[in-house]
């Protein structure tokens, strides 16, 4: 499992098919989805012990031992580019017999190391790949005669790589009467150095495991026999940049055998060790940590795990904002299965109390956990149920996204649009919104929108992820008038469909359909056209018959306004079969520009209009 800083993730394991165990990988760019699994070692060869990494840049890492235990074997990788292809897989180590072991870390290109068995001698080598480089020709760091047919002498334990291109690698060795645990640097654009001694002499150590820091800071933890004991005690190192190895010190208690403690550090230098012990009872194992603050001590070992449950397989990640987080697999007396469990330790806090990942009822095991720059982190473990084996994957949504790349305008014109846009980014991202200050928003990471009147405007971004976590960012917009000139231009229509002159007596309503093509204030008024009687004498005039009615536009568009009979219209048409009427239209913007219109519409009891004639 691995994570870049931007929440990129990349998983990998090794699935049985027909008879052999394959390579396969699979891909979540930040805020994604799983892609489907795809194979990452060759057709019709076996692939064993894979290990995959990212660097800053996005490259993904494959390295993996191909075929196996009893017959010729070789370390090979695979490199993806960010949105690309695996790789053809390349060799990085001659031939050799032997059990598969590799290991990989990447940050600024990527170092990998492993052991083979060249027949006389039991080597631990080790090869850096730099930053848009290929890989370099691998380095022995430990060759010793191998075992005939005695215990393993040389093994490769760990190694860690740096943001400047800082390497480590620490490895199991053997000085001639025990095990040693020992370590070399390979500075960026530079050579590994000789190799350094990190556990004390007269005692058996192995499984050593080393995280490092982007300063360079490093710190490595390692399993030595205590014979006074009879015990596996837990120690670490640590090492500031540029500075010698600590002398060893012991972090679990002397009179508890503890397994080999995986170790992180965050980019500030804190370093948080996880391991596991049988506890008093032999039917339990407990998960124990201690932390390192920068330039601190270790403290005294805390327990994790619940009691009276077996615990076992852990891995830690850590983060300087979030703390770190543990996970392990874990099981009971009674329990026909296993459950994949995490705490989370906040800065300068407590452990959390255990929380399940996996669900109940089915084995799962194994985990591993990487965490990206803003303290989200995946956690990917098997789980065998009854339809399957699968791996699967369990998301730590600490904080809500980042808002990359915010465009909000310091100004603008209203009645033209105004483009706003953010590039969020989150593991696990949900969506964007916007406020735009005038009652009116949208969703997306780029958006348009037009302000209708002049004014200031408090525009706001929110984007939200998965767990609900929301980052907002609001910054002012000045919108100005539009310049001098610009004129509305303004459009009326009635709504008359299905009215008769009955229907309009009876509702005292007229819809008139009204479009403009800026914001705008819109006085509507309508008359009708009737003979008047004066003096023994007729005439036609067009008389008020509707309440004057002001409408205000916030921007271009069209909608329907009401006009109401007034008394003296009701009235007039009372005893009318048919009328026709006139409708005016009146539209001044906030520049004082004016626009007018007129349409007109013949009415009759019946319930189909006469004529309609409209005039801008």
């Amino acid at each position: 499992m691995a994570v870049d800083p931007a929440g990129n993730a990349v998983a990998i394991w090794e699935r049985h098919v027909g008879g052999k165990l394959v390579v396969e990988a699979s891909e979540r760019p930040a805020g994604g989805e799983w892609s489907t699994p795809e194979r990452v070692s060759r057709a019709n060869e076996e692939g064993r012990e894979s290990q995959v990494a990212i660097d800053d840049a996005g490259n993904a890492y494959a390295v993996w031992v191909e075929k196996g235990f009893s017959t010729t074997s070789v370390v090979r990788s695979a490199v993806r580019p960010p949105g690309g292809e695996w790789s053809v897989p390349e060799n990085l180590s001659p031939p050799f017999q032997g059990p598969p072991e590799v290991v990989l870390a990447a940050a600024a290109g990527a170092v990998a190391a492993w052991t083979i068995d060249s027949g006389p001698e039991r080597i631990v080598q080790a090869a850096v790949r730099p930053a848009g480089d290929g890989w370099e020709d691998p380095k022995d760091l430990c060759r010793m005669p191998a075992p005939d047919p005695g215990p393993q002498l040389a093994a490769v334990g760990d190694v860690g790589i740096n943001a400047a291109g800082e390497a480590v690698a620490v490895w199991q060795c053997f000085d001639g009467s025990n095990k040693i645990v020992q370590a070399a640097t390979y500075p960026a654009g530079g050579d590994w150095s000789e190799p350094e001694d990190l556990s004390a002499a007269g005692g058996d150590a192995h499984e050593p495991l080393v995280a490092i820091d982007p300063d360079g800071d490093a710190v490595a933890t390692w399993n030595r026999w205590d014979s006074t004991a009879s015990a596996l005690i837990v120690q670490a190192a640590v090492r500031a940049a540029g500075d010698d190895w600590s002398a060893p010190e012991d972090l679990s208690e002397a009179h508890l055998s503890a397994d080999p403690a995986p170790v992180a550090i965050d980019t500030a230098g804190n370093a948080v060790a996880v391991w596991r012990h049988p506890g008093d009872n032999i039917n339990q194992a407990i998960l124990q940590a201690a932390v390192h603050p920068a330039g601190g001590e270790w403290s005294a070992p805390e327990d994790l795990s619940a009691p009276g449950q077996r615990a076992s397989n852990p891995a830690v990640a850590a983060n300087d904002t979030v703390g770190a987080i543990a996970t392990w697999q874990q099981s009971d007396d009674s329990a026909s299965s296993t459950v994949v469990q995490a705490s989370v330790r906040a800065p300068g806090a407590d452990w959390s109390a255990p929380e399940d990942l996996s669900a109940s009822g089915e084995g799962a095991g194994l985990p591993d956990l990487a965490l990206d720059a803003a303290g989200n982190g995946i956690a990917v473990f098997g789980r065998a149920g009854d339809d399957g084996a699968f791996a699967q994957a369990a998301g730590y949504d600490f904080v809500g996204p980042r808002l990359d790349a915010l465009q909000i305008p310091a100004t603008g014109t209203a009645g033209e649009p105004v483009s706003f846009s953010a590039s969020p980014l989150d593991m696990f991202l949900a969506g964007t919104s916007w406020a735009f200050g005038d009652g009116q928003g949208a969703g997306g990471n780029a958006v348009s929108h037009t302000y209708s009147t002049a004014g200031t405007y408090q525009v706001t971004v929110s984007a939200a992820d998965g767990a609900g976590n929301t980052t907002t960012r609001t910054a002012s917009i000045l919108i100005s008038p539009p310049p001098p000139g610009e004129r509305c231009r303004i459009a009326l229509s009635l709504a008359v469909e299905g009215k008769s002159l009955a229907k309009l007596m009876r509702t005292g309503k007229l819809g008139v359909d009204t479009t403009v093509s800026c914001a705008a204030k819109v006085a509507l008024s309508g008359r009708a056209k009737l003979r008047i009687h004066a003096g023994g004498r007729g005439r036609t005039k067009l008389v008020p018959v509707f309440k004057r009615k002001v409408a205000r536009f916030a921007a271009a568009g069209e909608r329907g306004v009401t006009l109401s009979l007034s008394k003296r219209g009701r009235k007039a048409l009372r005893p009318l079969s048919r009328v026709r009427l006139s409708i005016a239209g009146k539209a001044s913007d906030d520049a004082g520009n004016i626009a007018t219109a007129t349409t007109a519409r013949a009415l009759q009891a019946g319930t189909n209009p006469l004529e309609r004639r409209s005039r801008p």
